[in-house]
């Protein structure tokens, strides 16, 4: 590895990412929930420069998505470039992020003016929603998918996934586990599920829920639970066609490509048809703990 003199490493999804820098401030150590995911050098699957711009960055190329909020995609000369605008600043983008077809080499520019005039925003080159759009990017070319979901892990490095959308129940579930012996809660909102593995594995991330749980730790699936509210526990096994539409919506897509759609489809069928699939209604109090180690043994 060459280039700016300053880098910091993370690991989330078994994916290494490399942020280097001339100025240390954008390659600084990693903080908050992203801390654990930190990792020594080694080898990145993605490679990012950060720098400063006192120009802001021409916004050219063909307009692919827009999210109607905080940023858009464009794609220009075949690259994919991520233009951000905030609601407080100048119509000009304050963070741009171009990479390659593959996402294995970036370049992110923040515009300095920004960040002088507003010093509280964070100055890190991946802050979300950035890093989770590239792990999203990176997945659909057949790694996997990323999952809204609380995942937990037990001390045999079996790992359950309980999928919902907002408000299904997911923070209410990572709470209950937490003083469970031997278990370990990999995330109460988002986890990533790589397929291309012999056997299908779960990966805690660092972008968290309401209980503000995060771990790097990971285990292969073992079953997934579909969230449901009720006034009593119900366990019922679903599979099927049934069951990918459920996970698959709950899955974060590249809503841009129709290819990178559909290998997202075909990971969905393929944990849905690998792994035990049940739908779980639960009142929020942890008796549900009993009712559910009875289908996870």
């Amino acid at each position: 590895m060459s280039g700016p003199p300053f880098d910091t490493f993370l690991s989330i999804g078994d994916i290494t990412f490399r942020v280097a820098s001339d100025d240390p401030r954008l390659a600084s150590g990693a903080r908050g929930a992203l801390k654990s995911f930190a990792v020594d050098h080694r080898r990145a699957d993605v490679d990012i420069r950060a720098r400063w711009t006192d120009t802001p960055a021409e916004c050219g190329g063909r307009m692919i998505f827009d999210s109607g909020g905080a940023w858009q995609l464009r794609q220009p000369d075949g690259e994919f470039l991520f233009t951000f605008r905030s609601s407080i600043g100048p119509p000009v983008p304050y963070k741009t992020a171009r990479f390659n077809p593959s996402f294995t080499v970036g370049d992110v520019q923040l515009y300095r003016r920004h960040f002088d005039r507003h010093p509280s925003d964070a100055a890190y080159p991946l802050q979300y929603p950035l890093d989770e759009l590239v792990m999203i990017h990176l997945l659909s070319q057949g790694k996997g998918v990323e999952i809204h979901g609380c995942g937990l892990l037990d001390r045999a490095g079996r790992a359950y996934l309980f999928a919902g959308q907002s408000g299904a129940g997911k923070s209410t579930m990572a709470r209950l586990w937490t003083n469970e012996p031997g278990v370990s809660v990999l995330s109460d909102e988002r986890v990533v599920l790589r397929t291309d593995r012999a056997r299908i594995a779960v990966y805690g991330t660092p972008w968290q829920g309401d209980a503000h749980l995060s771990s790097p730790l990971s285990g292969g699936l073992a079953a997934v639970f579909f969230l449901n509210r009720g006034p009593a526990h119900v366990v019922a096994p679903t599979g099927g066609s049934r069951a990918a539409a459920r996970l698959f919506s709950c899955s974060f897509l590249p809503f841009h490509s129709a290819v990178a759609v559909d290998r997202t489809v075909t990971a969905v069928e393929q944990v849905t048809r690998d792994v035990p699939c049940y739908d779980l209604w639960f009142a929020p109090d942890s008796s549900v703990i009993d009712v559910l180690k009875r289908h996870m043994a």
